[in-house]
Protein backbone atom coordinates (compact mmCIF):
# COMPACT_ATOMS: atom_id res chain seq x y z
CA UNK A 1 0.00 0.00 0.00
CA UNK A 2 1.29 3.45 -0.86
CA UNK A 3 0.98 6.60 1.21
CA UNK A 4 1.96 10.20 0.74
CA UNK A 5 4.31 11.97 3.11
CA UNK A 6 5.83 15.43 3.01
CA UNK A 7 9.08 16.94 4.18
CA UNK A 8 8.47 19.35 7.10
CA UNK A 9 11.46 21.42 6.01
CA UNK A 10 10.65 22.10 2.34
CA UNK A 11 7.06 20.76 2.10
CA UNK A 12 7.95 18.51 -0.85
CA UNK A 13 5.60 15.50 -1.10
CA UNK A 14 6.72 11.92 -1.82
CA UNK A 15 5.10 8.53 -2.35
CA UNK A 16 6.24 5.92 0.18
CA UNK A 17 5.25 2.31 0.67
CA UNK A 18 4.25 0.60 3.89
CA UNK A 19 7.37 -1.55 3.62
CA UNK A 20 9.58 1.53 3.54
CA UNK A 21 7.81 3.00 6.56
CA UNK A 22 8.25 -0.22 8.56
CA UNK A 23 11.83 -0.91 7.49
CA UNK A 24 13.52 1.78 9.61
CA UNK A 25 10.70 3.01 11.78
CA UNK A 26 9.72 5.55 9.14
CA UNK A 27 13.05 7.43 9.10
CA UNK A 28 13.79 8.91 5.66
CA UNK A 29 15.93 11.64 4.10
CA UNK A 30 14.28 14.18 1.79
CA UNK A 31 15.68 13.86 -1.73
CA UNK A 32 15.07 17.57 -2.29
CA UNK A 33 16.61 19.33 0.74
CA UNK A 34 18.31 16.29 2.41
CA UNK A 35 16.39 16.88 5.66
CA UNK A 36 15.94 13.70 7.77
CA UNK A 37 12.42 13.20 9.17
CA UNK A 38 9.92 10.52 10.18
CA UNK A 39 7.72 9.87 7.15
CA UNK A 40 5.02 8.21 9.28
CA UNK A 41 4.61 11.35 11.36
CA UNK A 42 4.11 13.57 8.31
CA UNK A 43 1.68 11.59 6.18
CA UNK A 44 -0.63 13.64 3.97
CA UNK A 45 -4.35 13.01 4.27
CA UNK A 46 -6.12 11.70 1.16
CA UNK A 47 -8.29 14.79 0.83
CA UNK A 48 -5.20 17.02 0.87
CA UNK A 49 -3.51 15.35 -2.09
CA UNK A 50 -4.54 13.37 -5.14
CA UNK A 51 -2.48 11.50 -7.70
CA UNK A 52 -2.60 14.24 -10.34
CA UNK A 53 -1.56 17.00 -7.95
CA UNK A 54 1.20 14.84 -6.51
CA UNK A 55 2.65 14.00 -9.93
CA UNK A 56 2.69 17.68 -10.84
CA UNK A 57 4.35 18.54 -7.52
CA UNK A 58 7.06 15.90 -7.95
CA UNK A 59 7.76 16.84 -11.56
CA UNK A 60 7.90 20.55 -10.75
CA UNK A 61 10.51 20.04 -8.03
CA UNK A 62 12.42 17.53 -10.19
CA UNK A 63 12.75 15.11 -7.25
CA UNK A 64 13.14 11.50 -8.29
CA UNK A 65 13.82 9.65 -5.05
CA UNK A 66 14.00 9.71 -1.25
CA UNK A 67 16.49 7.93 0.99
CA UNK A 68 15.46 5.52 3.72
CA UNK A 69 17.70 5.35 6.81
CA UNK A 70 19.58 2.05 6.99
CA UNK A 71 21.73 2.74 10.05
CA UNK A 72 23.26 5.66 11.86
CA UNK A 73 25.60 6.61 9.01
CA UNK A 74 24.33 5.06 5.75
CA UNK A 75 21.12 5.65 3.82
CA UNK A 76 19.60 3.38 1.13
CA UNK A 77 18.27 5.13 -1.96
CA UNK A 78 14.82 3.94 -3.09
CA UNK A 79 12.30 5.04 -5.76
CA UNK A 80 9.52 7.49 -4.85
CA UNK A 81 7.56 7.83 -8.05
CA UNK A 82 8.57 7.78 -11.79
CA UNK A 83 9.76 11.20 -12.88
CA UNK A 84 10.46 12.27 -16.46
CA UNK A 85 13.81 14.03 -16.77
CA UNK A 86 13.70 17.39 -18.51
CA UNK A 87 17.48 17.67 -18.81
CA UNK A 88 19.16 17.02 -22.15
CA UNK A 89 21.55 14.12 -22.35
CA UNK A 90 25.20 15.26 -22.06
CA UNK A 91 26.12 12.77 -24.79
CA UNK A 92 23.64 14.30 -27.23
CA UNK A 93 24.90 17.75 -26.33
CA UNK A 94 28.48 16.79 -27.08
CA UNK A 95 27.43 15.18 -30.36
CA UNK A 96 25.59 18.36 -31.33
CA UNK A 97 28.62 20.50 -30.46
CA UNK A 98 30.91 18.19 -32.44
CA UNK A 99 28.65 18.35 -35.50
CA UNK A 100 28.49 22.15 -35.29
CA UNK A 101 32.29 22.31 -34.95
CA UNK A 102 32.82 20.08 -37.99
CA UNK A 103 30.34 22.14 -40.01
CA UNK A 104 32.21 25.32 -39.07
CA UNK A 105 35.50 23.78 -40.20
CA UNK A 106 33.96 22.60 -43.48
CA UNK A 107 32.58 26.08 -44.20
CA UNK A 108 35.94 27.67 -43.42
CA UNK A 109 37.77 25.27 -45.73
CA UNK A 110 35.24 25.94 -48.51
CA UNK A 111 35.53 29.72 -48.37
CA UNK A 112 39.30 29.71 -47.79
CA UNK A 113 40.11 26.91 -50.22
CA UNK A 114 42.08 29.21 -52.56
CA UNK A 115 44.27 30.51 -49.75
CA UNK A 116 44.76 27.02 -48.33
CA UNK A 117 45.87 25.68 -51.70
CA UNK A 118 48.14 28.71 -52.10
CA UNK A 119 50.10 28.20 -48.88
CA UNK A 120 49.76 24.41 -48.61
CA UNK A 121 50.18 23.08 -52.18
CA UNK A 122 50.72 19.53 -50.90
CA UNK A 123 47.03 19.24 -49.99
CA UNK A 124 45.77 20.97 -53.12
CA UNK A 125 45.14 17.64 -54.94
CA UNK A 126 42.80 16.59 -52.12
CA UNK A 127 40.95 19.91 -52.30
CA UNK A 128 40.63 19.56 -56.07
CA UNK A 129 39.10 16.07 -55.71
CA UNK A 130 36.61 17.33 -53.14
CA UNK A 131 35.70 20.30 -55.33
CA UNK A 132 35.07 18.00 -58.28
CA UNK A 133 32.40 16.25 -56.21
CA UNK A 134 30.64 19.35 -54.88
CA UNK A 135 30.98 21.55 -57.97
CA UNK A 136 33.58 24.11 -56.90
CA UNK A 137 37.08 24.90 -58.16
CA UNK A 138 40.53 25.80 -56.83
CA UNK A 139 42.01 28.90 -58.42
CA UNK A 140 45.70 29.76 -58.23
CA UNK A 141 46.66 33.27 -57.08
CA UNK A 142 47.24 35.85 -59.80
CA UNK A 143 49.44 38.51 -58.22
CA UNK A 144 50.86 39.93 -61.43
CA UNK A 145 53.02 42.47 -59.56
CA UNK A 146 55.01 39.55 -58.12
CA UNK A 147 55.85 38.09 -61.56
CA UNK A 148 59.16 39.52 -62.77
CA UNK A 149 60.40 39.60 -66.39
CA UNK A 150 64.18 39.39 -66.43
CA UNK A 151 66.98 39.07 -68.99
CA UNK A 152 64.81 39.75 -72.04
CA UNK A 153 66.14 39.89 -75.61
CA UNK A 154 64.80 39.65 -79.17
CA UNK A 155 66.67 38.81 -82.37
CA UNK A 156 65.73 38.11 -85.97
CA UNK A 157 66.14 34.47 -87.01
CA UNK A 158 69.36 34.12 -89.02
CA UNK A 159 67.85 31.47 -91.30
CA UNK A 160 64.27 32.72 -91.62
CA UNK A 161 63.70 36.33 -92.65
CA UNK A 162 60.92 38.14 -90.81
CA UNK A 163 60.89 35.71 -87.86
CA UNK A 164 61.66 37.36 -84.51
CA UNK A 165 62.83 35.15 -81.66
CA UNK A 166 62.30 36.29 -78.07
CA UNK A 167 64.15 34.90 -75.09
CA UNK A 168 63.25 36.00 -71.57
CA UNK A 169 62.98 34.77 -67.99
CA UNK A 170 59.97 34.69 -65.68
CA UNK A 171 60.51 34.75 -61.91
CA UNK A 172 57.79 34.22 -59.33
CA UNK A 173 58.76 36.50 -56.45
CA UNK A 174 55.78 35.44 -54.33
CA UNK A 175 56.12 33.08 -51.41
CA UNK A 176 53.43 30.82 -52.87
CA UNK A 177 52.36 29.12 -56.08
CA UNK A 178 50.84 31.36 -58.74
CA UNK A 179 49.06 30.77 -62.03
CA UNK A 180 51.28 30.97 -65.09
CA UNK A 181 50.75 34.37 -66.75
CA UNK A 182 50.16 35.19 -70.39
CA UNK A 183 53.05 36.82 -72.28
CA UNK A 184 52.22 39.85 -74.40
CA UNK A 185 54.81 40.65 -77.09
CA UNK A 186 54.58 43.90 -79.06
CA UNK A 187 56.87 44.76 -81.97
CA UNK A 188 57.57 48.47 -82.54
CA UNK A 189 58.98 50.60 -85.36
CA UNK A 190 61.78 53.18 -85.30
CA UNK A 191 59.43 55.67 -83.63
CA UNK A 192 58.58 53.16 -80.90
CA UNK A 193 55.05 52.85 -82.20
CA UNK A 194 53.41 49.41 -81.84
CA UNK A 195 53.11 47.60 -85.17
CA UNK A 196 52.33 44.01 -84.21
CA UNK A 197 51.12 42.50 -80.98
CA UNK A 198 50.46 38.94 -79.88
CA UNK A 199 49.50 37.31 -76.60
CA UNK A 200 51.05 33.92 -75.86
CA UNK A 201 49.25 31.63 -73.42
CA UNK A 202 51.25 29.40 -71.02
CA UNK A 203 50.61 26.34 -73.18
CA UNK A 204 52.33 28.14 -76.08
CA UNK A 205 55.57 29.11 -74.34
CA UNK A 206 56.07 26.33 -71.77
CA UNK A 207 57.64 22.90 -72.41
CA UNK A 208 55.14 20.25 -73.46
CA UNK A 209 55.29 18.24 -70.21
CA UNK A 210 54.78 21.22 -67.88
CA UNK A 211 51.96 20.77 -65.34
CA UNK A 212 50.29 24.12 -65.94
CA UNK A 213 47.50 23.43 -63.45
CA UNK A 214 50.05 23.09 -60.63
CA UNK A 215 51.22 26.66 -61.22
CA UNK A 216 54.47 28.54 -60.92
CA UNK A 217 56.21 27.60 -57.69
CA UNK A 218 57.37 30.16 -55.15
CA UNK A 219 60.69 31.62 -56.29
CA UNK A 220 60.61 29.55 -59.51
CA UNK A 221 62.59 30.72 -62.55
CA UNK A 222 61.27 29.84 -66.02
CA UNK A 223 63.27 30.33 -69.22
CA UNK A 224 61.05 31.29 -72.15
CA UNK A 225 61.85 31.11 -75.86
CA UNK A 226 59.24 31.88 -78.51
CA UNK A 227 58.99 33.18 -82.09
CA UNK A 228 56.79 35.75 -83.83
CA UNK A 229 56.54 36.64 -87.52
CA UNK A 230 57.01 40.33 -88.33
CA UNK A 231 55.00 39.97 -91.58
CA UNK A 232 57.42 42.11 -93.59
CA UNK A 233 57.23 45.07 -91.21
CA UNK A 234 60.51 46.73 -90.26
CA UNK A 235 61.03 46.10 -86.55
CA UNK A 236 63.21 48.38 -84.47
CA UNK A 237 62.19 47.41 -80.95
CA UNK A 238 59.80 45.43 -78.80
CA UNK A 239 57.88 45.36 -75.54
CA UNK A 240 57.04 42.34 -73.42
CA UNK A 241 54.52 42.21 -70.61
CA UNK A 242 52.86 39.59 -68.43
CA UNK A 243 49.12 39.56 -67.80
CA UNK A 244 46.25 37.39 -66.58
Amino acid sequence: MQSVTHCPACQTQFVVTEEQLNQHDGAVRCGHCLHVFNAAEHLVKAEESNTKELSTKVLATNVAEIEVQADQHDYLAVQATPVLSTKKSPVLLWILLAVMFLMAIAQSVYFLRHQIAMYYPNIKPDLVRICEKIGCSIDLPKKIALILIDDSDIQEDAEHAGVMRLSTTLINQAGFYQAYPNLELTLTDVEDKPKLRRIFKPIEYLPAKTDIALGLAAGAVVKVKLAMTSQGIAVAGYRVFVSY
